[in-house]
């Protein structure tokens, strides 16, 4: 019997950046806008369960407990004290000048923004960074410390920072919902870490985890986005990609350049959105009111941001290395 070709469709996703999840979520949102923009009705909710929770926003937060609890089980705390070394104060600059930068913007703007960038889409933005990109990028020059900070650029990334910060904004301010929430945020995480960490079986049998998560959390994001609505936020993307780089990118890169002394690509790896900065919105909106009349523009403008940076990402860190090459291996600190 003649063998059949095999099409190689993982492999293709695999060569876009972020596409295993960004290639889905585009497919999500030609369905969406194809049934909701041109025929009126909801595909997942008329199909129903299982198929309206694997691939509609509804299982948004089942699937993002099983991506915290898949994460929580590769973090080694052995790796921590590299991390604390150089990895956690890069972090540290970047997160503090994007949240003050946030506060910032909330006094002059409020929760309308500017120029059609919502608050909301705002702080979900700046305060992002794609861990698993970055992983991806320094892993064949990068030290022992640039890849002991994924672990702390994924806690940073994940939802609770940015819940944590939106909480004291709206209506509602920061109660017990807030709390709550970020709580049922915690407990997947830590749970996946006490265990990965127990017992090395447990780290080797969800290490591929999150690879057949993200496919399924690309659909569900996409099925908020209707793309006739998204190409209208094609402005309002340039100008918070170019915003994000600036703000991601630039005051980790300096403290990286002048007082570590480094070559600059760590920062530079950085400079991607993470895609659960999509469904942070619609998280914020289910424990603060204030900010639902935002969601479905910001899901759209993140979208936008998220190919723009996770494709340019890759260029840039190539550029740099061109400028301040990377350490040897065994000249690494």
């Amino acid at each position: 019997m003649e063998n059949k070709k095999n099409v190689n469709i993982w492999k293709s996703l695999q060569k876009v950046p972020a596409g295993t999840m960004f290639v889905p979520l585009i497919v999500g949102a030609v369905i969406t806008t194809v049934c909701k923009g041109f025929f009126g009705f909801d595909l997942w909710s008329t199909l129903g369960n299982p198929m309206k929770d694997m691939f509609s926003s509804s299982g948004q937060m089942l699937i993002i407990g099983l991506m915290l609890f898949c994460t929580g089980t590769q973090l080694k705390l052995s790796d921590m004290k590299d991390a604390l070394h150089r990895g956690v104060r890069l972090i540290l600059v970047r997160l503090i000048v994007a949240y003050a930068l946030c506060a910032l913007f909330y006094a002059l703007f409020g929760n309308e923004g500017f120029l059609g960038i919502s608050f909301l889409a705002f702080v979900c933005a700046v305060t992002s960074a794609n861990a698993a990109l970055y992983m991806g990028i320094i892993s064949p020059f990068g030290d022992k410390a640039d890849k002991a900070s994924f672990g702390i650029m994924l806690i940073c990334s994940m939802p609770l920072l940015p819940l944590l910060f939106l909480g004291f904004y709206g209506q509602s301010g920061f109660g017990e919902a807030q709390v709550m929430q970020i709580i049922s945020l915690i407990i997947p995480f830590v749970l996946g870490m006490v265990l990965g960490n127990l017992d090395t079986d447990i780290r080797k049998v969800f290490a591929g985890g999150n690879a057949i998560i993200l496919p399924f959390l690309g659909f569900e994001f996409g099925s908020t986005i209707n793309l006739i609505d998204a190409f209208r936020m094609i402005p309002q993307g340039l100008l918070l990609s170019l915003i994000y780089f600036i703000v991601v990118i630039t005051p980790s890169y300096i403290f990286e350049r002048t007082v570590l002394h480094r070559p600059g690509y760590a920062s530079v790896a950085s400079g991607s959105l993470a895609g659960v900065a999509l469904v942070i919105p619609s998280m914020a909106a289910a424990s603060n009111a204030a900010f639902q009349p935002y969601v479905d523009s910001s899901v759209a403008v993140l979208a936008f941001v998220l190919a723009v940076t996770n494709i340019l990402c890759p260029f840039m860190v190539k550029f740099i290395l061109t400028k301040h090459p990377a350490d040897k291996p065994a000249a690494a600190k």
